[in-house]
């Protein structure tokens, strides 16, 4: 029994034929065949209910626990083998999605040491849908992620920083600017500037349209909050921000509060595997990012 043959049956599990598998893989029908043999010996039990054809498979009851198991054992595998290549090679992969790294970057560079320090991980960029992908396939050693519920997986340690609510931004002049508080039905008659579909604004926007069955006008989607906070401010159209974002100071924007009912929060978080081994460098960053929240925190808003 080896590697090869876990991973031949996990495939023929998932499609059910020693025809694709081979395929798939390359190989003649014949070497998946011996793989299932040798598999089924080891383990001292039928895994595949005989179809002297191969036609098509079906998996006993051993088998389906075996294929279960399986997956768990090739996924820890594929983790190890990138935790020891990065660890080689002296490389450390952080995510670091755009909005969070310009919110949270320029106060980590004013730590003595951190410009070292950063300069010495490999930053991957992207949406936090994609750099959790990332995470839990151990592409990355560590990241930050955005969500608008707090982040919970059973192979992640995680640490939320921050959370902060979600508001409406207008433009002074608009006349939504007089209000005290919006419900997110009214911000829905006018025309929204939002964030590009990767980014966790979207699904809160999208939430909170979807409660209120409302076709929202979008006019533009931008990848930077600066160009959307420079449309609001003109009048083009109003948007669903965190004042977490850069934008949170420009003159001629009013932020207003959501209604009770419609408050939705932003989480900002650091997430690693559970069962990863940090390096020296990542423990530095991590107690930098818990000062900088305690610090953020304890000063007034």
């Amino acid at each position: 029994m080896n590697l090869r043959d876990f991973e031949f049956f996990h495939a023929l599990g998932e499609v059910l034929s020693f025809t694709q598998v081979a395929h798939q893989f390359g190989v003649s029908q014949p070497t998946i065949s011996h793989a299932m043999k040798r598999l089924e010996a080891y383990y001292d039990c039928d895994l595949i209910k005989k179809d002297p054809s191969h036609r098509f498979v079906v998996l006993t009851k051993e088998g389906e626990i075996l294929k279960t198991y399986v997956r768990h054992i090739l996924y820890e595998f594929t983790v190890l083998q990138r935790a020891i290549e990065h660890a080689r090679q002296d490389q450390v992969y952080v995510g670091f999605p755009p909005m969070i790294r310009a919110r949270i970057l320029p106060g980590l560079l004013t730590e003595e040491g951190a410009v070292e320090l950063i300069s010495s991980f490999e930053l991957v960029s992207g949406g936090s849908k994609a750099l959790l992908l990332k995470l839990l396939s151990g592409q990355l050693e560590f990241s930050l992620i955005g969500s608008v519920t707090p982040l919970v997986h059973p192979n992640l340690t995680v640490k939320q920083l921050y959370q902060r609510d979600f508001y409406i931004f207008v433009a002074k002049e608009n006349p939504l600017a007089q209000k005290k508080e919006i419900s997110f039905e009214e911000a829905l008659d006018y025309p929204f500037v939002l964030l590009e579909n990767d980014f966790v604004h979207t699904k809160a926007f999208q939430n909170l349209s979807d409660k209120y069955r409302k076709k929202a006008r979008i006019l533009f989607r931008f990848s930077d909050a600066h160009t959307i906070g420079q449309m609001v401010k003109s009048n083009v159209g109003i948007t669903l921000m965190t004042d977490f974002l850069p934008f949170q100071d420009m003159k001629g924007l009013v932020k207003i509060p959501l209604a009770s009912e419609d408050k939705v929060s932003f989480y900002v978080q650091y997430a690693y595997l559970r069962n990863a081994v940090l390096s020296d460098k990542l423990l530095v960053l991590i107690d930098m990012l818990d000062k900088l929240s305690q610090k953020d925190q304890s000063e007034p808003s």
